[in-house]
């Protein structure tokens, strides 16, 4: 439902600025305004101090964005860094399989280094609900199962955006493409087992720890667009993928030597954000 809605505005909005609420179309004017950086827009720059000229560049932009995050990759469950005990047998369980579909929001600024780039600065906050039980395999051919408790993270990217020309085209007023690659850290949660069991019989009635607190390096690579939606403001989609370093093992439970030991060894996190993002210039 969260995912539906969250669509539901994107393409809600997107349509706006498609349909020419973005501004006034001008077809016949194809000059670049490197203060807005879009074709065709007739609006007065924004007031800067110290600005001489009608056609100063708007350096400082507010930026906030949300979306949906989709997993798509690496294991959360790692059967395969087990010990090789013949009377265990093991599923690896993805992010994917252990969650549904995270929900990801960002909030920060960017710097014009010039009419076509930009470095960012961009706190964020994600969250994925557990999707519930999952098998992870047998013990002395009993089925262990369990639910990992939900991810959560939060913590700052540094980006660097690069600007292609900007098309005026028949439909879309002024539709400006870009790419930007991005490194940071976060600050993902403890993960836990819950709800574990052994032969349907409970296997522990206290959260099995699985991961504990800790930072985790970041980076991503990003493309978009964007289109004019009012004097000062833009809005935009944009997709990429993101990289996500290994969590730390909480081995206080799942010890080395031990039936269930290994399988908290993540080696990272692969994700797939699609961002309404929206920008306001000063």
């Amino acid at each position: 439902m969260r995912l539906l809605m969250l669509g539901t505005a994107a393409i809600a909005l997107s349509g706006c600025s498609f349909l020419g609420y973005g501004g006034q179309k001008n077809h016949s004017n194809h000059n670049y305004n490197p203060q807005t950086g879009y074709y065709g827009q007739q609006t007065a720059p924004a007031h800067k101090p110290r600005c001489h000229s009608n056609n100063c560049l708007a350096r400082w932009n507010l930026e906030g964005g949300v979306g949906p995050s989709f997993a798509a990759g690496k294991n959360i469950i790692t059967a395969s860094r087990t010990n090789d005990n013949p009377n265990t047998d093991f599923n690896s369980i993805s992010f994917g399989d252990a969650y549904n579909t995270g929900v990801r929001a960002e909030l920060g600024g960017s710097y014009a280094l010039a009419p076509n780039t930009k470095v960012s600065l961009l706190g964020h906050y994600e969250k994925a609900e557990s999707d519930g039980v999952q098998n992870w395999g047998t013990v002395n051919d009993q089925a262990l199962t369990g639910a990992l408790t939900d991810y959560e993270s939060w913590g700052a990217e540094v980006g660097l955006r690069q600007y292609f020309a900007p098309v005026n085209g028949v439909i879309f007023n002024s539709v400006r493409p870009y790419v930007e690659a991005r490194a940071g850290a976060s600050r993902v949660d403890d993960i836990g087992v819950i709800n574990t069991q052994l032969g349907g019989a409970t296997f522990s009635a206290a959260e099995v720890p699985l991961y504990d607190e800790s930072w985790v390096g970041t980076a991503a690579g990003l493309v978009g667009v964007e289109t004019p939606l009012t004097k000062y403001s833009t809005i935009g989609l944009e997709t990429g993928v993101r990289f996500q370093g290994g969590l730390k093992s909480d081995n206080s439970v799942l010890a080395a030597g031990s039936d269930l030991g290994g399988l908290n060894n993540n080696r990272g996190r692969v994700s797939i954000p699609v961002t309404l993002r929206g920008r306001y210039r000063f």
